[in-house]
């Protein structure tokens, strides 16, 4: 059977068609051919091995990926492809297999750049509407959490979230319940229903064939990136479905339980653990058996298999092979296979070969180096054995489907020749034919001696592979089951019925802690500009101790002014290192505008000379700031490498307009800026009122969001349809901007042109946004933390001098505050990263 009967013909035109769709990666038909329709109030179901082409087609449909060929009809109009944008404006809405969240970003930011404004607008209080939208899929976090903090699950309940708040005439869901316990699904389902009797369509990506019955209506198979056929679901049968996704008969999904005698000898024997989030657990299993951990999701399962794997403390016993491991052992012999494959089971930025090998280096040994030729012979065994499904050894890991992924999760575990293999939803996200061999690979791998432990939200999974199963509620171990008792009733009836009390030190007290405004506080950005306040203070008391005249007049009057230049600049400074870039060029472009100023600000010049010279500065600015943009993003540069070019082409420009110091600045302009309010310089007062409304921009209007999403992750920016390329130039213009902010400051100060002033405020402004606390990975920051950082280094310097200390200790002051803040805010991230995993 090659394809299905051919099914009813609506009578109103399709909500999308796609007509003759093949996409091309580098030559390889992803999809060859294409083309299906989805109707008017229907949940369409496609089918498919991972690899097939679901996911690609779909990417498609909702314009994150443009075809190489082929049309796409939405609402009567006809597009060759979509963007983001405008497939959103056509009324699609995408929930992605991998959540396209911002980490870096709160869960009400994440709402807020991914939904229209229309959806908050003209409903009252719009922390309401959002609350309303999180409670509407059965996600209970506080608006503020950072997205981050969230799990696996959380992350899926906020991605449907944001496409159910659009009220999409077409509806997309890529393997929506993978990491989702029952009471979730069911609630996504009614959901789901409540959308199509509203008359949306919905396509239905999932490897459940009890989901396709339950939900679908209609169900089109892809395999090798072409269509097998469409039918109605009630139409065809389980096994031809099956046959036509593998494109064979499955003889059965689970290999056959071993038959151990019962008093076969313990390989496994774990006596009392307790640890964060379970207690006083205790399993033991036989050679060759496979032991299943189940529970509804978040009662303690994941953080006993981390505690297993020694990536948590626990008291207790852990007994292999008649050997007593203690957790700093088993991180380093046991094998972990994490739920979540994309944060912690692989690294994005290796190749395939590279992620299968990394835990097993030491078998690769020749003599006191690597031997390449072990390594590669080793990987492609492995690989082999599994049927992995790669370009080449040296492809990206990301280019590979969610089940090759898997696969290659699995390599490196065996690889490294483990005392325990731990997995946690082994086949989340992978199609039937994967499964199966997923499933032989476990088995064989306990027939061999390794005792292995299994975590599946799936019961009917763990039914069939496992031969026993320990079920868990909130932290305790409710019941063993074994042999015959292995049912998926007596596995759910176990889990549900429990009356167990909660451990107070598991996933519901750090629920708990997530939910006080302290601990948002702590994880939010404004803590690091809280430590440098008080750092300021304590410093400025310890001085006025040694030197009463520290806070005179003068003294102040004369750290602000000096503050202000370096603020400035800091304040551009931010931009580019939210949008995880940097911006080398800061420091000399100030320097080439001041000595621009020196030929037009002068005394004697016309009001008129004076304006054409500022707005030629601005000019020049904006001009450099375009050019770093286009050089980032349409070229290809590094931002290291583009604002670097810049850095030297300024410095050049700078000597080539004045070799010599030259061309006064003019007075009154100078004595103009230089005004006060008392001890405290006019422009001060204003570079505070800039920062205070670049932070409210960044934190309450759609710039912000967008340049903050651009640098916590740039493919899910562009997913919910951020202009990626806009909010980048934008930025590096405004970053510009603020240097010239700076550079008519540092003009009043040094008073005359001088080609090489300013090359010093690249370093030190980018010591004052870390110190700050903006993350040099993007993101993540605040301008406010960048003013105060200006204004603790400055303090530092003037420090110094009112102490009689020589320059010496600016360097070693400095120094110190980089490297202390450095270790503050990267321990802090850290174990941020640590509670969320």
């Amino acid at each position: 059977m090659n394809t299905f009967q051919e099914t009813e013909t609506p009578t109103r035109p399709a909500t999308l068609a796609m007509s003759g769709i093949s996409k091309y990666y580098a030559g390889v038909a992803a999809l060859t051919d294409v083309s299906v329709e989805i109707h008017p109030g229907e949940v369409h179901a496609i089918l498919g091995e991972n690899g097939a082409g679901k996911s690609t087609l779909m990417n498609i449909a909702s314009g994150q990926t443009p075809p190489s060929s082929g049309s796409i009809a939405m609402g009567g109009q006809v597009f060759d492809s979509l963007t983001p944008t405008l497939a959103g404006s056509l009324g699609v809405a995408i929930v992605h297999q991998h959540p396209a969240v911002l980490g870096d970003m709160t869960v009400e930011e994440n709402l807020r750049v991914a939904l229209p404004s229309s959806v908050f607008s003209g409903q009252g209080d719009s922390d309401a509407v959002a609350q309303s939208l999180l409670t509407g899929v059965g996600l209970h976090v506080h608006l503020k959490d950072r997205v981050e903090t969230l799990t696996l699950a959380q992350k899926h309940l906020l991605e449907i979230a944001k496409a159910f708040a659009r009220k999409p005439t077409l509806l997309i869901l890529d393997e929506p319940t993978a990491p989702l316990g029952r009471e979730a699904v069911d609630l996504l389902f009614g959901r789901v229903r409540e959308a199509v009797a509203a008359g949306t369509s919905v396509v239905y990506i999932t490897h459940r064939l009890a989901e396709v019955r339950e939900l679908a209506d209609r169900v089109t198979v892809l395999r090798d990136g072409k269509v097998r056929g469409t039918a109605n679901v009630d139409e065809i049968t389980d096994d031809a479905l099956l046959a036509l996704i593998v494109g064979r008969t499955l003889e059965s999904t689970f290999p056959a339980k071993i038959d151990l005698p019962m008093d076969a000898q313990l390989n496994f024997d774990v006596a009392g653990i307790s640890g964060p989030g379970f207690a006083d657990v205790s399993i033991a299993g036989r050679r060759g058996e496979i032991i299943g951990v189940a529970g509804v999701v978040g009662n303690g399962q994941s953080e006993l298999l981390r505690a297993l794997a020694g990536l948590e403390s626990f008291d207790g016993t852990v007994t292999i092979g008649g050997t007593a491991y203690t957790p700093r052992e088993l991180l380093h012999r046991a094998a972990f296979m994490p739920a979540d494959r994309h944060r912690e089971g692989l690294m994005m930025s290796l190749n395939v070969r590279e992620n299968a090998a990394i835990s097993a280096l030491k078998k690769f040994r020749s003599t006191y180096l690597l031997s390449r030729g072990k390594e590669l012979d080793a990987v492609t065994e492995s690989l082999t054995e599994l049927s992995v499904k790669a370009p080449s050894l040296d492809a990206p890991v990301g280019a590979l489907s969610g089940g090759n992924q898997q696969k290659v999760v699995i390599a490196r575990a065996l690889l490294s020749d483990p005392v325990l293999l731990i997995a946690d939803e082994p086949t989340q996200g992978v199609d039937v034919g994967a499964r199966v061999e997923i499933y032989r690979i476990l088995r064989e791998a306990s027939a061999n001696g390794i005792p292995v432990i299994i975590a599946s939200s799936d019961a009917k999974e763990l039914e069939g592979l496992c031969d026993r199963v320990i079920v868990m509620s909130r932290g305790h171990l409710v019941r063993t089951l074994s042999g015959d008792e292995i049912t998926e009733q007596a596995i759910v009836m176990a889990a549900v019925s429990s009356t167990t009390h909660t451990i107070q030190l598991a996933m519901d007290g750090k629920t708990k802690a997530r939910s006080t405004g302290f601990r948002r506080f702590l994880q939010g950005d404004y803590a690091p500009s809280a430590l440098l306040v008080a750092v300021i203070v304590v410093l400025g008391g310890y001085v006025l101790t040694q030197n009463p005249q520290y806070l005179g007049s003068f003294n102040i009057f004369s750290m602000l002014m000096t503050a202000c230049g370096l603020g400035a600049i800091a304040l551009g400074q931010t931009i580019p290192l939210l949008l995880g870039g940097i911006d080398l060029s800061v420091g000399p472009l100030a320097g080439f505008l001041v000595v621009i100023a020196s030929f037009f600000v002068n005394d004697g010049a016309s009001a008129a000379t004076i304006a054409l010279g500022l707005l030629l500065m601005i000019a020049t600015a904006a001009t450099v700031g375009l050019v770093n943009a286009v050089l980032i993003r349409y070229l290809k540069f590094t931002p290291i490498a583009a604002t670097l070019t810049l850095y030297i082409a300024l410095g050049g420009f700078a000597f080539l307009l004045r070799d010599t110091q030259g061309g006064y600045i003019n007075t009154d302009f100078t004595k103009n800026l230089s005004t006060s309010v008392g001890p405290i310089p006019v422009v001060f007062i204003v570079l505070v009122a800039i920062a205070l409304l670049a932070e409210y921009f960044l934190r309450k209007r759609r710039w912000g969001w967008n340049l903050r999403a651009v640098g916590s992750n740039e493919e899910s920016a562009r997913s919910v349809g951020v202009p990626v390329n806009r909010t980048v130039i934008l930025g590096y213009v405004l970053t510009s901007l603020f240097v010239f902010l700076g550079a008519i400051i540092l003009m009043t100060q040094i008073g005359i042109g001088d080609p090489a002033a300013g090359s010093s405020y690249t370093l030190t402004s980018i010591t004052a946004v870390v110190l700050g606390g903006t993350s040099l990975l993007g993101g993540r920051g605040t301008f406010i933390g960048s003013l105060l950082g200006a204004i603790l280094l400055t303090q530092v310097l003037n420090a110094t001098t009112v102490l009689g200390l020589g320059s010496v200790f600016q360097y070693v002051f400095q120094g110190l505050l980089i490297l202390i803040a450095a270790i503050v805010y990267s321990v802090a991230r850290s174990r941020r990263r640590k509670a969320a995993a």
